[in-house]
C-alpha cells in the first residue's frame, strides 16, 4: 500500500472512530486531526459514505455535525476504545503486537482491552465539552452494587491499563476518578438548575488536577551498586534518578506504569520493585495518596 493510500485509509478509519465513540463527526475536527483542508475532509466523509458505509451517517443541521444512524455498523475498525484514544493522542491505531508479530523474530505483549460501552463514552465526552453534569449508575470495589451518582466530568484519561474520567462527584463533594467500564447503562444529562450552585465543580477548581509536581524515581536502594547501575541504564536515568513532572491527580497512575514502589513496604520487595519513588518525594503525595501518612 502506498503512503498516500495508507494515509487516506487512516482518515476513513478516523471518520468511523469519531462517529462511533463520540456520536458525532465534525468536518473541521477531522481536518485538524490530520492537517488537511476542510474540502479534503468533506471529500473523505463523502467517500466513506459512498464506498464503505452507505447511509450510516446523517447530517444534523442543528449540531452542524454528522451523527450515526441507529444501528450504526463498523466496517473499518474493531470498536475497541484503544482505537479512539490512540487517534486523539496522535498514535497509530494499529496495536503493537499486531504490527510486530509480522516479524518472526520480534514479539510484544498486548494489554487486554477494557470493556467500555460507546454510549457511555459519547455521553461523557459530550458532558466534558459542554461543561454539563450527568447522572450515572456506578459500581466500585468498595460498593460493587451499581448506585446512582451525579458527576460533572472534565477529562477522560488513559492510564495505559484502563480508562477513567476525572469528574466532580456531587455525592462525595470532591473530584474523583470514575472507571468507564464500571458505569452501568447510559449516563443521563442533568439539568443545570438541578445541580447545587454551592458546588465548585469546574476544572479550575480541581486542585489536584491543576497542581504539577516533580517526582523522582530511583533504583531500589536495597539493590547492590552493580544492579543499581543496570537499572539506571535501563531507564536512562540522569545522576541516578528519573524525574517526572506530572499532574498530582495522575501521580499514582504514572508510578504504576513504571511499576515503581511507592511505599516503604513495597520497596522492601526488591524482586517486584527494582525501582522506587525517592523517599523524600512521598511527602508530595500526602495526604492525596497516603491519607496523611507518609
Amino acid at each position: 500500500m502506498s503512503k498516500e493510500n495508507y494515509a487516506a485509509l487512516q482518515r476513513l478509519k478516523a471518520i468511523e472512530i469519531l462517529a462511533y465513540w463520540e456520536g458525532r463527526l465534525i468536518t473541521n475536527q477531522l481536518a485538524n486531526l490530520f492537517g488537511i483542508s476542510r474540502q479534503r475532509a468533506s471529500s473523505d466523509i463523502k467517500y466513506y459514505l459512498e464506498e464503505y458505509n452507505p447511509d450510516s451517517l446523517r447530517h444534523d443541521h442543528s449540531a452542524k455535525a454528522y451523527v450515526p444512524i441507529k444501528g450504526f455498523m463498523l466496517v473499518l475498525t474493531s470498536g475497541h476504545i484503544n482505537e479512539y484514544m490512540a487517534l486523539l493522542s496522535g498514535l497509530s491505531a494499529n496495536q503493537m503486537a499486531i504490527t510486530l508479530e509480522t516479524d518472526v523474530n520480534v514479539s510484544a505483549l498486548q494489554i487486554p482491552d477494557r470493556s467500555v460501552d460507546p454510549e457511555v463514552t459519547r455521553k461523557i465526552v459530550s458532558a466534558c465539552r459542554l461543561g454539563t453534569s450527568v447522572k450515572i449508575l456506578y459500581a466500585s470495589m468498595s460498593n460493587p452494587i451499581p448506585h446512582e451518582r451525579v458527576i460533572s466530568p472534565h477529562t477522560i484519561v488513559s492510564t495505559g491499563f484502563r480508562w477513567h474520567v476525572r469528574a466532580y462527584c456531587h455525592t462525595r463533594k470532591a473530584f474523583r476518578d470514575f472507571i468507564l467500564s464500571r458505569i452501568e447503562g447510559t449516563p443521563v444529562s442533568v439539568k443545570a438548575n438541578s445541580v447545587p450552585m454551592t458546588d465548585a465543580f469546574s476544572i479550575e477548581e480541581d486542585q489536584d488536577w491543576n497542581e504539577m509536581i516533580t517526582l523522582s524515581i530511583i533504583p531500589n536502594t536495597q539493590l547492590i551498586k552493580a544492579q543499581q547501575a543496570l537499572i539506571e541504564k535501563d531507564y536512562a536515568m540522569s545522576d541516578g534518578q528519573l524525574s517526572l513532572n506530572i499532574r498530582k491527580a495522575l501521580a499514582h497512575y504514572s508510578l504504576q506504569r513504571y511499576q515503581a514502589a511507592i511505599t516503604a513496604d513495597e520497596a522492601s520487595n526488591v524482586e517486584q520493585y527494582p525501582i522506587q519513588l525517592k523517599d523524600t518525594d512521598r511527602e508530595k503525595l500526602s495526604p492525596y495518596l497516603f491519607g496523611g501518612k507518609k
